[in-house]
Formats: structure tokens, C-alpha cells, sequence
């Protein structure tokens, strides 16, 4: 290679070759390879032999367990169901006996046929059950199934019984409380009936079959005793009845007491022997239970035994693994030792110690090999670090230049994926101080840029947001333009490689384009100049017809007339149109100012609605008027251009809402302190609550063309108008914002000093007329090539009571007075068309008519036509004067008014 690097021979190679040919490698097991291997093969089996066993194991003790659990354990939990239900069946026979309603006995009676249906199929799932269990569980089945239907028909009577020995206790005491009595339709029952109702009493009480039969002899013997007595007829018919059923018969107390005492006879004897049963199954099962313990206790006996057979064998495999394992593991270690050895040679090589010696080079296992060969990478490493130094130096050099670039440069892959850059394109993209990743593409690289940045493939296409064509034009094209929201430039040159790949060199240009971007503003505000002054004439002259027009049709068009209001709406519409041509001249410094006394606070309360109106609704607008009385000279229509200008851009930086406030105060002189006289200048100020500008925006509020707008959104024109009208008029302009806390625009003019008389004077003065007086009847030549404005002007002097003579040029009008047309005025354009212009027929007018006035007209520069006037010799009372198209006849009055008397009035 170039550059002094170091060329590698094929030596050391060659030298390796022979010293391997001289030490074959080593066969069988010899070679460490296959004794490592022989060594992981035995660890191997081993490690099978000992899952193998322990496998063997769990699954003879799987199989023990399984055995007691599929036989023994369901045995017992039959059983211990068994002996649960038996239970369970002994206490719902009590429940059954004294059950207190037929639906309570019914669903007793479900439960203990349910409970006996469990049992038996309990006892048909015991696998071998003894002979006494099963004939128990056969006993307690035949038994209740016979039991059961006896002991629930009992019960059953017995629920009839009580309830017939309630009633007929009710009734007895139905006749106690007869005995008492006081009611007067009810007399008390006669004393000697008491021993009959106190026997029925006894006999309701009484708990044996003696007692009952004696009662039954006693209650006998009573009632025929008060049959012969004929007390049983002083009782009214239902007592008697009642009496006597309650002594005798199936429903007397007596009998139902007596039924009572049987059936809990019969009922205890059949409870008694359910209870036998169950209790006999109870204790069948419970010798059962314990059998099946026993057996359980054998099983597990004997899974323990297989258990610890089990662990007996797993300790003897893993104590021969261990042996094998450690007798691998001697051996590694010394192969280890070795390999360290080498290790930390070449660990000492690394760093740069060359001069030791290779430890087991004579080796002839893979050992000596390795050696052999790292003795061979030693020269080479030799070699190639000689070669590393000579790269490094040239890679030095080559970064020195790279870093040292004051353009960015990238270089890409086939892959479109960066792979090489300097600084200054870290810089450009992504910021001072910014980093960038290899393997980046031009998508990610563009994402780094700010969310505003526009692009462009070429200089004359329009700028394009940025995204995926973004990307893919940077590979694809040859050159690439970025603007950046803080007004910087890029320009991106790529070049494809012949290997592939991409080369780019990024270029700042901001600074040049702010040349180029000065010289065209300063060729725009050229070519606007031009233009205004050309078009001013032609558009001045159409709103001068119409606004003569609707002059002329004002007396026709009543103050209650629905068409007044289109009347003035367009009136307005043109009077705006005007002010905006006359705004266009005073930017391109071709309008002079038409200054007069403005009352500043007036003016502002007056364009109130047109602020409100222009902000929109969203916005609150505020007026604060502090110059009452104080009046500014100055153009009032520029003026009020100026606001509106102001508020427009105001109402723009809100767009959400908020609140302008327009401003008027007293400012003291500059020379006065605070205690000075009253103020020679006023303020009138603009301030809105927006989001207001930063320092770069502020600096540059005032060039032409420049808008914080989005693009279509602003002309850049409004506050460099305001400027240049303020320096005009001699005034000062201020701007001062923060972004977030709104903008604050302060004009200040010269107030003009008045005096306490004058200035009352001045502001009770009434407001000029827009149209003059009739006054004395004059004979006038008009003289305008635009046939709907000198129509225009010439019915509104007619009106007036002026005789016009029309002509279309210069030529026509000097013809007409050379043939002997006598006027004491003429009006003419300045642009006449083909041939002489206004201002030449005032230079022939002078020559041959010096007493004639001449009033030139234009809608455009104005100073042409004065210039030209001024150089030439005018006669004693010869008059030359300018208007400015559009005007009112009120701004032609004085100079009619000026015109010499006619000798006679015209026809």
C-alpha cells in the first residue's frame, strides 16, 4: 500500500506450515478431544443410570400408593359416609315424632327415606364387607322399611288427636268464663255444673289409662245427676250440645286423651327399636372403620420400605457420579492450567510483551497445536500492528480534514444507511451538540429536523412539507433544499458512487439567500412603486365615477328609502377602496400626505365598529381615550389606516380570543420633567393579550413582505406601512413583545399647540359639507379620455349650475378654444392618452391663456404634474392646482369658488 505501510510476506505462513508438518497431529485417545469426550460419555450414563433408578423408584412407590388409595382410602370413606348417615338416621326419627304439622312430618319422612336410601347404596358400594355388617345393614333397611310407614301413620293420629284436645280445651274454657259472667242478656251459669267441667278438665290433664277410666265413670255418673236435676236446660242449645260432646263420644275429651296415650306408646316402642337398628349399624361400622385402618397402617408400612429401598439406590448412583464427575473434573483442571498458561501469554502479548517464550509447544495433543500455532499469530501480529500504525496515521489525516469541512458531509451506503459524517453535519441536522447513529437513514435523519421544515427538489418548485418523498429525494436527486422555521437553508449535493452508496455535502445557505432575499425585496418594492403609479390612474378613475354617480343619485334616494342602505354600503364600499389606493401609493412613497387637524380621541371613538368588526367576534375591545382636546396634524386616513392595521395583526396573534385595547394618553416633552408644563406630544397605542413575538421576529417587524403568518396568510405589508406613514408624519413608532405575553404598538406625534379659545373653537366647528353651495354659474372645460368619469363630473358641475364643455384630449379642448370658446376655468387630467398630456395642455394654456385657471386631476404620482408646472414661467394671476383622484365636489368647491365672475350669465 501507499503512504509507507508495511507489506506482509508470505514467511511467517510459510514457517507455520513446516513446524505443523513436523508435529503431526496426535491419534485415539491420545488427543484431548476424544478423552474428554470418553469422560462425558461415562459422566453421561451415569447420569441415565441414576435417573433410570430413580424413576424405577417413584414408580414402584406410585404403584404402592395407588394400591392403598384405590383400595383402602374409598373403603374408608364409604364407611365413615356409612356411619354419618346412620347417625343422621337415628336423630331424623325424633325429628319425625315430633314433627307439629302434617307438611312438617311429610318432609321428615322424605328425609329419612332419603337418608335409608343412601345407606343402602353405601352399603352396595363396600367392596368386602363382613357378614354381621351386612346383616345389620339388611336388618336396618327391612326394619324401617316396615317401621317407617307404621311410625309416620302414629304420628300422623297423633297430630289429629291434639289438635281435637285443643278445640275441645278452647271449649272448656269457653264455659269458665261463662260461670262469671256479668253481661245482663247473658245470666252465669248455674254453680252445680262446675264438678262436670272440673272432671273434663282432670281428664285433659291426666297422663294414665287409670285416671282416664275412673274420670270416664265420674263424668257418667255427673251428667245423668244434672239430667234428673233439669240443669242441663237452663245451658242454651249450643252449650249443651258442646257439653255434651265434650263428655262423651269418639270427640270427647276423655277419648281423644285416651287415643293420645296409645299412640306415644306405639310411637316410642317403633322410635325405640329404629334407634336399636341404627345404633347396631353404628357400631358394626365403627369395627368395619377400624379393620380398614389397620389394613391402611400394613400398606403404609410397606410403602415405606420401598421408599427407603429407593433411597438407598439413588445414594449409591449419585455417589458414583460424584466420583466420575470429580475424576473429569482433575482432569479438565489440568487442561485448564494449560490453557491459562497460554492465556496469559497471549494476554501479555495484547499488551504489547512479545519477547516470551510459547509454554507447550511441544505437546502433541490439541494443546500443542494451539501453542503452535499462537507462536504463528505472534509473528503476524507483529506485521500487522506495524500496519495498524500506518493506518492510523493516514486515518488521522483524514479525519483532521473530515472534522475540519465547514459544510456537513454524510456518506451513505448501497442501503441508503449512513455510515460516515463530521460534526458539522451533526450541527446542520440535529442541532450544536447533537450526535448521530450509524445506520441512520434519510427519513430519520429529516425527523431530527424541526416539524415546520419545508423542502424542495428544485429552486423553482414550491417549498413541500417534509416526509417520505422528502426522504427518498435525497437519494434520488442531486440537490435538495431545506427551510428550517428559524429561517435557515440548507442545500443538500449528492453524488451516487460507482460501488454503491451515496456522498453528500450539505451547504449553509442562509447567509446567501438573505442577499438574494434583500435584492428581491428591494426589486419587488421597485416593481410595486411602478406599478402603483400605473395603476392608481385607471383604478382612481373608476372610483371616481362611482363615487360621482352616487353623489348624483343621493337626492333620489330618501333618507326612509329601503334602498338607502345599499346606497351607503356602496358609498362605503368605495370610500374603502380608495383609502386602500392611496395606502398602496404612501408604501411606495408616491402619495403625499394630505395633513390636516385630526381630534385624536374622536377618531378612535369613531372607528370603534370598524376595530370590532375587523377583530371579530372572539375578541374584547377596550378603549382607553386620556387626550381629550388634543389634536395631531397628520393624514387622518392613513391614520386610521394604521389602527386598523394594527388591530387586524392583533386580532391574528388571538386566535382563540382575548382582549385589544386601543389607547390614547398625554406625553410630557421630552425636554419638560414631570412637574413640567402640559404635554407637546400624545401616544395612541395598540395592545393585545396574543402570543406575541420573539426577539428574531421583532427585529424584522418592520421589513417589507415579512409576516409571522403561515404562507397565503399575510403580505408581510401592515406594520412596514404603519412605519413608513409614522416617519412621514414626523412621529415615532415603538414595539415591544414577549412571546406568551402579547404585543404592545405605540405611535407618537407632535401635538398641535393650541390655545384654550381655539381649541373650544376648533371642536364646535361643524364638519364641511361634502358638496358645495349652488353658487355663480360658471363656464367650465372638462377635459378626462375616460368617458364614464368626465360624464360623471361633468352632470355633477351641471347640478350645480355650471356650464361644461367636454373634451376627450388636449387637441379637442385647445381647438375648441381657439375657436373662440370663451371659459373661465379647465379641468384635465394628466393622462389624456396618444399625444399631449394634462400637464402639456397646462403649459399651452399658460402660453395662450395665462389668465385662465387650470385644475390638473390624476389618480396617479402627483408630483410629476406639479414639477413640471413649477420649472415654467407662469403670468401674473395664471393658477396651476392638483387634485387627487377620487375627490368630492366639497374638495373641488374652493377652487370654483375661486374662478372669475363672467361678464354675463351663461345660457
Amino acid at each position: 500500500m501507499r503512504g509507507g505501510h508495511a507489506v506482509l510476506t508470505s514467511e511467517p505462513r510459510a514457517g507455520r506450515a513446516r513446524r505443523l508438518a513436523r508435529a503431526p497431529l496426535p491419534r485415539g485417545f491420545s488427543r484431548v478431544r476424544d478423552r474428554l469426550l470418553a469422560a462425558l460419555f461415562v459422566l453421561l450414563c451415569s447420569a441415565v443410570l441414576l435417573t433410570v433408578g430413580g424413576w424405577a423408584g417413584i414408580r414402584r412407590t406410585q404403584d404402592a400408593l395407588v394400591d392403598v388409595q384405590e383400595d383402602i382410602l374409598p373403603e374408608i370413606s364409604n364407611a365413615m359416609a356409612l356411619v354419618e348417615q346412620s347417625s343422621q338416621l337415628v336423630s331424623a326419627i325424633p325429628k319425625l315424632v315430633e314433627s307439629a304439622s302434617p307438611a312438617q312430618l311429610a318432609m321428615q319422612r322424605e328425609s329419612a327415606e332419603s337418608l335409608l336410601a343412601l345407606i343402602d347404596q353405601r352399603a352396595r358400594e363396600l367392596r368386602t364387607p363382613p357378614e354381621d355388617l351386612r346383616y345389620v345393614i339388611s336388618r336396618l333397611r327391612d326394619g324401617l322399611g316396615r317401621s317407617l310407614p307404621e311410625l309416620t301413620q302414629r304420628t300422623q293420629q297423633k297430630l289429629v288427636a291434639e289438635g281435637g284436645l285443643a278445640a275441645d280445651l278452647a271449649t272448656l274454657n269457653e264455659l269458665d268464663r261463662s260461670f262469671d259472667t256479668t253481661a245482663p242478656d247473658a245470666p252465669p251459669l248455674d254453680p252445680r255444673l262446675r264438678p262436670l267441667w272440673s272432671s273434663l278438665v282432670q281428664g285433659a290433664m291426666a297422663t294414665d289409662e287409670p285416671t282416664i277410666g275412673r274420670l270416664e265413670a265420674d263424668v257418667e255418673v255427673q251428667a245423668h245427676r244434672l239430667q234428673d236435676a233439669g240443669l242441663l236446660d237452663t245451658l242454651s242449645p249450643a252449650q249443651r250440645d258442646a257439653l255434651a260432646r265434650l263428655a262423651a263420644g269418639p270427640r270427647s275429651i276423655l277419648a281423644y286423651r285416651h287415643e293420645l296415650i296409645r299412640l306415644k306408646a306405639d310411637i316410642s316402642y317403633l322410635d325405640a327399636l329404629s334407634a336399636a337398628d341404627a345404633g347396631n349399624l353404628r357400631e358394626e361400622m365403627a369395627r368395619y372403620v377400624a379393620e380398614l385402618r389397620r389394613s391402611a397402617a400394613g400398606r403404609s408400612a410397606l410403602v415405606r420400605a420401598k421408599t427407603h429401598d429407593n433411597e438407598l439406590l439413588m445414594l449409591g448412583l449419585t455417589l458414583l457420579c460424584i466420583t466420575i464427575s470429580g475424576m473429569a473434573t482433575h482432569y479438565v483442571g489440568r487442561l485448564v492450567r494449560e490453557i491459562e498458561n497460554i492465556a496469559r501469554l497471549m494476554t501479555r502479548l495484547a499488551k504489547g510483551h512479545t519477547d516470551q517464550a510459547t509454554p507447550a509447544i511441544a505437546r502433541s495433543d490439541e494443546l500443542g497445536e494451539l501453542a503452535r500455532s499462537f507462536d504463528v499469530f505472534r509473528e503476524i501480529l507483529l506485521a500487522k500492528q506495524q500496519l495498524l500504525r500506518d493506518l492510523n496515521a493516514q486515518r488521522e489525516l483524514l479525519e483532521t480534514v473530515h472534522q475540519s469541512l465547514t459544510d456537513g458531509l454524510a456518506v451513505f451506503d448501497e442501503h441508503d444507511r449512513l455510515r460516515l459524517w463530521n460534526r458539522r453535519l451533526a450541527d446542520m441536522l440535529a442541532g450544536p451538540g447533537a450526535r448521530l447513529s450509524a445506520g441512520a437513514t434519510p427519513r430519520e435523519l429529516f425527523a431530527a429536523l424541526p416539524g415546520a421544515t419545508r423542502w424542495r427538489a428544485e429552486s423553482r418548485e414550491p417549498l413541500r412539507p417534509l416526509g417520505d418523498p422528502a426522504a427518498a429525494a435525497w437519494t434520488q436527486h442531486d440537490y435538495v433544499e431545506l427551510h428550517t422555521p428559524a429561517g435557515v437553508v440548507l442545500e443538500l449535493r449528492s453524488c451516487r458512487m460507482p460501488g454503491g452508496g451515496l456522498v453528500t455535502l450539505a451547504t449553509d445557505a442562509t447567509a446567501r439567500r438573505s442577499i438574494e432575499q434583500q435584492l428581491q425585496q428591494a426589486q419587488k418594492l421597485e416593481v410595486l412603486g411602478q406599478l402603483t403609479g400605473g395603476v392608481a390612474h385607471d383604478f382612481n378613475n373608476y372610483l371616481g365615477t362611482i363615487l360621482g354617480n352616487l353623489a348624483l343619485l343621493e337626492t333620489s334616494v330618501g333618507e326612509d328609502s329601503p334602498a338607502r342602505v345599499q346606497w351607503q354600503r356602496v358609498r362605503r364600499a368605495a370610500a374603502s377602496a380608495a383609502g386602500l389606493t392611496r395606502r398602496l401609493l404612501a408604501f411606495a412613497r408616491k402619495q403625499p400626505l394630505q395633513a390636516e387637524d385630526v381630534r385624536l380621541d374622536d377618531m378612535v371613538e369613531e372607528m370603534r365598529d370598524l376595530v370590532e368588526y375587523s377583530a371579530g367576534p372572539a375578541i374584547e375591545i377596550a378603549l382607553a381615550l386620556d387626550a381629550p382636546g388634543i389634536d395631531v396634524h397628520l393624514d387622518r386616513g392613513q391614520l386610521e389606516n394604521a389602527v386598523l392595521n394594527l388591530a387586524l395583526n392583533s386580532a391574528a396573534a388571538m386566535p382563540g380570543g382575548g382582549r385589544l385595547v386601543v389607547a390614547t394618553r398625554r406625553l410630557p416633552h421630552p425636554g419638560a420633567d414631570a412637574s413640567g408644563p402640559a404635554s407637546a406630544r400624545v401616544e395612541l397605542s395598540v395592545e393585545d393579550t396574543g402570543v406575541g413575538m420573539t426577539e428574531e421576529q421583532l427585529a424584522r417587524a418592520f421589513e417589507p413582505f415579512y409576516s409571522t403568518r403561515p404562507a397565503g396568510q399575510g403580505s408581510g405589508l401592515g406594520l412596514s406601512i404603519v412605519y413608513g406613514f409614522v416617519r412621514q408624519s414626523g412621529g415615532e413608532i415603538e414595539l415591544h413583545s414577549r412571546p406568551g405575553a402579547g404585543t404592545r404598538v405605540a405611535l407618537r406625534f407632535p401635538a398641535v399647540e393650541r390655545s384654550g379659545a381655539s381649541a373650544e373653537a376648533g371642536a364646535e366647528a361643524p364638519a364641511s359639507p361634502s358638496a358645495p353651495a349652488p353658487s355663480i354659474p360658471r363656464t367650465l372645460l372638462l377635459v378626462d379620455d375616460d368617458a364614464a368619469f368626465r360624464d360623471t363630473l361633468a352632470e355633477q358641475l351641471q347640478r350645480l349650475g355650471h356650464v361644461v364643455h367636454a373634451a376627450t384630449g388636449a387637441e379637442p379642448a385647445l381647438a375648441a378654444l381657439e375657436g373662440g370658446l370663451v371659459v373661465q376655468g379647465v379641468i384635465s387630467d394628466v393622462r389624456l392618452g396618444a399625444g399631449v398630456g394634462g400637464v402639456g395642455l397646462a403649459q399651452r394654456l399658460r402660453e395662450r391663456w395665462p389668465a385662465t385657471p387650470v385644475l390638473l386631476m390624476s389618480g396617479e404620482v402627483p408630483e410629476l404634474a406639479l414639477g413640471a408646472l413649477a420649472g415654467s414661467a407662469t403670468p401674473p394671476g395664471a393658477r396651476a392646482q392638483f387634485l387627487q383622484k377620487p375627490f368630492t365636489l366639497g374638495q373641488l368647491g374652493p377652487w370654483l369658488d375661486g374662478l372669475p365672475v363672467p361678464a354675463a350669465a351663461p345660457d
